[in-house]
């Protein structure tokens, strides 16, 4: 095998085909009334409605393969529960290295090895991959949507475990889970005279299946973005599903509607909130009541006004027929926005760090109750590998990047090195927990990153592949020759 092409192909752009059509919304629609509705009974009502997105936020979208396991490789940082958990967020970037390529159309596929593999191991690849395919759309989404905003991933069990003291299962092993989205997406001002935070609910999903099947699995994830509340009301969300084909991977996203903003200020009222840890909360989730029920039947139906006595009565007699079958919602009240806000922010850094192997400067960013989910009853107190931090470096042309390296043998006799890190400017200002610095220049960076997909566009670096995100984050992935010496 030429592992050389392989790993050059891995950072070679390719289109990415997404489609959000209005027909295709209606059929996802249909779908959830007369399918996923009728099996889950009353938990259909707390379903969102999707919608199409505007063209011209996914239009042209491209992506390497390095880019989608850099995006995998970062929303599975929360995985710190073992003295593995740095091997294992470098295996999510080895796993999938020979799954994606640029076909002959220049369309993101997957590669004859990447289909060739038997149903459960289908299973977890499609998963994982969907991830980090839903997380490149997403971000790109919402970063048009929003110009000189920042967005990050946090994953959903790790934020409300911070809040809730029951119905959050072990993540990964989520109890009562089936009706929660996989992440939020953190969405942070970076340019401009005042900071800012938005929030948005994300369901990734993934299939090698047929189009009828992501088709399902949209109706159901309207069904997952719906159980988190934010006072009455619901998060805005995106619901992004990616079939996976040698033909070419096409990506279904919709975006069901809800309330986004949490916290607006100056960024030194920002660095002040940020720089303490908000503290766990006492919430508890559950089934709703007969009003919540109420209210969000109405939205779902598109009912306004006040409701008459002879609706009231039907939907009474509805919930007490079907509260057993309703999901279990999370309720942040509405005097947790801020707390919601700084929970988020402050596990996005966390999870940087964690990505470029500093665990001890992350540990300022966690709270007492997440570490005592993260960790296994087999660790100590305090075990060594929390303690392991940066120990390599390299240059993305004129930038230098702080983080870990790691290398594997090839068959050849070469070996395989992949690094993980941030730009070593924005690496400091986290390390300092100075969130607002890191915005900044975050913000100031962004074109320099282009020139790096340019450059692969072209192919002129042999014998590796590079992604860096709007974020500073970065994988280099590259085979060293046997040494002659």
């Amino acid at each position: 095998m030429d592992f050389s092409s392989l790993v050059q192909e891995l950072g070679t752009p390719a289109n990415l085909v997404v489609n959000s059509e209005p027909e295709l919304a209606e059929e996802v629609e249909r779908e959830a009334r007369e399918r996923i509705g009728p099996r889950r009974g009353a938990s259909y009502l707390y379903r969102k409605p999707v919608y199409p997105i505007e063209s011209s936020l996914f239009n042209g979208i491209a992506s390497s393969p390095a880019e989608v396991l850099r995006e995998l490789g970062l929303a599975t940082t929360f995985v710190t529960a073992s003295p593995f958990a740095d091997i294992a967020r470098h295996w999510a970037h080895v796993r999938y290295c020979a799954t994606l390529t640029s076909n002959q159309k220049r369309i993101l596929a997957l590669t004859k090895s990447g289909s060739d593999v038997v149903h459960h191991h289908k299973v977890a690849q499609s998963e994982q991959l969907g991830i980090g395919l839903a997380l490149v759309v997403a971000k790109r989404i919402l970063e048009r949507k929003y110009p000189g905003w920042l967005f990050s991933s946090v994953d959903v069990d790790v934020a409300l475990h911070a809040g809730f003291i029951d119905g959050v299962g072990p993540v990964r092993q989520k109890n009562k889970a089936t009706m929660r989205p996989d992440y939020f997406l953190v969405g942070q001002r970076a340019g401009g005279g005042t900071s800012g935070c938005k929030v948005y609910a994300l369901e990734c999903k993934g299939t090698h299946g047929s189009a009828y099947h992501a088709r399902q699995q949209l109706a159901t994830a309207s069904l997952q973005v719906g159980s988190i509340e934010l006072g009455s009301r619901t998060l805005p969300s995106l619901i992004v599903a990616s079939r996976l084909s040698m033909a070419g991977i096409s990506i279904n996203v919709f975006d069901p509607p809800g309330d986004d903003d949490l916290w607006t200020g100056e960024y030194e009222q920002f660095d002040e909130l940020i720089s303490e840890d908000p503290g766990p909360q006492q919430w508890t989730s559950g089934r709703p009541t007969f009003e919540q029920f109420m209210a969000r039947k109405r939205e779902l139906s598109g009912i306004e006004g006040e409701p008459d006595e002879e609706e009231l009565r039907s939907a009474r007699t509805s919930y007490e027929t079907n509260v057993d079958d309703l999901p279990v919602v999370f309720r942040i009240p509405e005097d947790g926005k801020k707390w919601l806000f700084r929970t988020l922010a402050r596990n996005a850094a966390h999870s940087i760090l964690r990505f470029a192997g500093d665990n001890s400067s992350a540990s300022q960013f966690t709270t007492p109750r997440a570490s005592d989910y993260e960790r296994l009853p087999i660790d100590d107190l305090t075990p060594d590998w929390q303690d392991f931090t940066v120990s390599s470096e390299f240059r993305i042309r004129s930038h230098k990047f702080i983080g870990v390296e790691y290398s594997m043998p090839l068959p050849n006799g070469a070996s395989l090195e992949i690094f993980r890190g941030v730009e070593k400017g924005l690496y400091e200002s986290l390390r300092e927990g100075k969130i607002s610095s890191y915005l900044r220049r975050a913000d100031r960076l962004r074109d320099s990153w282009q020139a790096v997909s340019d450059e692969a566009a072209g192919n002129r670096i042999a014998h590796h592949a590079v992604s860096v995100g709007n974020d500073g984050t970065g994988l280099r992935v590259r085979v060293v020759p046997r040494s002659t010496s």
